[in-house]
């Protein structure tokens, strides 16, 4: 049996939980990707989503709700009929469903209002989720994001599959990543004090363009906290700002033209990291995977280097 028969299964198996065990008059469960599902019922729809520990389950939906009672209304509400807390039992896992926001679609980052109305929706966001880290439950719950150690990972899984790398990246622009990522690697723990000593929130952790949804209402929300951690709001501008760079040709004046972008980048633990070639080391699976290949507009970024480089100097 393949994957998509083994998901195709569980939906099957959901819809009766659903509407056997729970009461509601299912239309259709589709499977949307790994671990997420949408339903569709006469009672409305909703994304559920499956998690391997009750803790993890209920870290999102205890985080989610918090979010809204605290008066961001952009996250999505969770059901809290089923279970506890809207956290349910079923097939050796734990789920969680909330509410799907249909006729949406997501931000684009190649539009210049677009990242510009992220960028609002996530300053709105941290300004809650600062009140959030206050409270000892999620202080306690929620993990540290250690950026450097996400850099010595993703760093150190590049290196092993150079051979397949091979096949979707010049070799120059090979070269070029690895150079960049070992200087950072062996110069972060200069910057590394001033990073610990940024207030911290609880950071999104993911905010691909993805997750930023516009209805045809023209509300905003910022969905998927399974990558909540605590740390410095800095740490989500540095990965926002890792993925608009590339519609902006790397022009640090561009960049510097957001608000929001003309705080940080006035910190020079930010322009390191900044450095650091996050893209290129995130992306490069997808791009294997779907038999592309990956350019890094190598003359752009060097002159944005060299731009960073003489404000850190």
């Amino acid at each position: 049996m393949n994957n998509k028969q083994k998901r195709d299964d569980v939906a099957g198996r959901l819809f009766f939980l659903l509407q056997n065990e729970y009461g509601l008059r299912v239309k259709n469960i589709k499977t949307v990707k790994h671990n997420v599902w949408v339903v569709t019922a006469y009672e409305g729809y909703w994304v559920i989503k499956r998690y391997r520990t009750f803790f993890e389950a209920m870290r999102q939906a205890l985080f989610m709700q918090s979010l809204r009672k605290a008066g961001f209304v952009h996250v999505p509400a969770i059901y809290t009929t089923l279970g506890q807390n809207g956290v349910f039992f079923f097939e050796g896992a734990f789920w969680v469903m909330q509410t799907y926001i249909s006729d949406a679609e997501r931000l684009s980052f190649a539009r210049q209002q677009d990242i510009a109305d992220g960028l609002e929706l996530l300053q709105t966001y941290h300004s809650i989720a600062r009140l959030l880290i206050k409270i000892p439950l999620f202080q306690t719950i929620v993990p540290y994001y250690h950026l450097y150690g996400m850099w010595q990972r993703r760093y150190y899984d590049f290196y092993a599959h150079l051979s397949l790398i091979e096949r979707i990246m010049d070799k120059e622009d090979i070269a070029w990543t690895i150079q960049h990522a070992e200087y950072c690697l062996a110069t972060f723990a200069s910057y590394m004090p001033s990073l610990a000593a940024e207030p911290v929130t609880i950071i999104h952790g993911d905010v691909a363009s993805h997750n930023f949804l516009r209805t045809k209402e023209g509300m905003i929300y910022l969905i998927d906290y399974d990558t909540i951690a605590i740390a410095s709001p800095g740490i989500d501008y540095l990965q926002y700002a890792s993925r608009i760079l590339p519609h902006l040709q790397w022009s640090f004046s561009q960049l510097y033209q957001f608000p929001v972008f003309s705080f940080w980048l006035t910190k020079p633990w930010f322009l390191h990291a900044l450095l650091f070639p996050a893209d290129i080391m995130r992306e490069w699976r997808f791009v294997l995977q779907h038999n592309k290949s990956l350019s890094i507009a190598r003359k752009e970024r060097k002159q944005f280097v060299r731009k960073i480089i003489d404000m850190i100097k």
